[in-house]
């Protein structure tokens, strides 16, 4: 797996071009076998990245090849998150189906059928503000531990506010959750609200990033990070908006895959009608959400 985690740690090397790059090549450690020339078949991939692919190589770069990202993956193993590629039959079939497949994700932890994701007509998607109220927050946990009950895995971004207590919520009610990080997998820390739940947490909880793995927090990767939300998720459940953030990201996301969008009315007093575009539908239970689901 060093060639893998090698051309992960490389800069400005998406999974836009890290899937150029297996089409063209196959494997990560082909790729670090190109010469320039080959690199330059590629359409659109910069002069800028293929240096970098070639300096790779040399001592001059930190991922010499083979690469020292052996650390790396002793640590990945200590913390059990397993690496896994898009030729690994584990790779979930919800992935596979995006227009833009991670290349390789980090995941720990497994559903009860042994896959590190069940079919998607068990997960739904519970989002919102960081700075949520506390009536938003108390109605995370309500609807976590609720879709929990009857069966439901609940999928978030493990940003603070909602999203934690959407987790919470599903950790109290004995299921699933799925926590999509927009950081590698070895930033995961648990936020202070769950600290008591710790145990529970990783027996419940599956933590999945397609960062590499020590790679701190950046916009794009949070963007990211809402779209596999989206494509996870049977359903968007938004329980309280926030002023700017990854909550509408995630929400036009749903609209772009025809998922049925969710808000919780009585939260939404300032932005409703910009929701409500994106064909969000106005909910106060979450029984509601599964009468809606259940006339599929």
């Amino acid at each position: 797996m060093n060639y893998w985690l090698a051309l992960h740690s490389i800069p400005d090397i998406g999974p836009v071009t890290f899937n150029k790059l297996l089409d063209k090549f196959g494997t990560p450690e082909k790729v670090f076998s190109a010469t320039r020339y080959e690199l330059m078949q590629i359409p659109r991939l910069s002069e800028a990245i293929i240096n970098l692919i070639l300096c790779a190589k040399l001592p001059c770069y930190r991922t010499t090849v083979p690469s020292n990202n052996s650390k790396i993956i002793l640590e990945l193993k200590n913390r059990q998150f397993e690496l896994i590629t898009k030729y690994d039959k584990r790779y979930p079939e919800l992935l596979k189906n995006s227009t833009v497949p991670p290349p390789i994700i980090y995941v720990y932890g497994k559903m009860a059928n042994g896959n590190p994701f069940a079919d998607r007509h068990s997960l739904i998607a519970i989002i919102g503000a960081r700075n949520a109220s506390r009536v938003g927050l108390n109605k995370a946990l309500e609807f976590g531990k609720y879709f929990a009950h009857k069966g439901f895995s609940i999928v978030s971004g493990y940003a603070k506010g909602i999203d934690t207590y959407a987790h919470l919520g599903a950790i109290i009610g004995g299921g699933k959750t799925i926590m999509v990080l927009p950081v590698g997998v070895l930033n995961f820390v648990v936020h202070k609200e769950l600290e008591y739940m710790r145990e529970k947490l990783f027996s419940q909880s599956i933590i999945f990033s397609e960062f590499y793995p020590s790679a701190g927090w950046l916009t794009g990767q949070a963007m990211l990070r809402n779209r596999r939300i989206s494509e996870l998720s049977k359903a968007v459940v938004v329980i309280e908006p926030g002023v700017k953030g990854g909550t509408i990201a995630t929400t036009k996301w749903a609209k772009k895959l025809n998922k049925p969008i969710f808000i919780y009315e009585k939260l939404f007093a300032t932005r409703k009608k910009e929701f409500l575009e994106l064909g969000a539908m106005p909910i106060e239970k979450p029984e509601e959400i599964i009468a809606c689901l259940n006339k599929e």
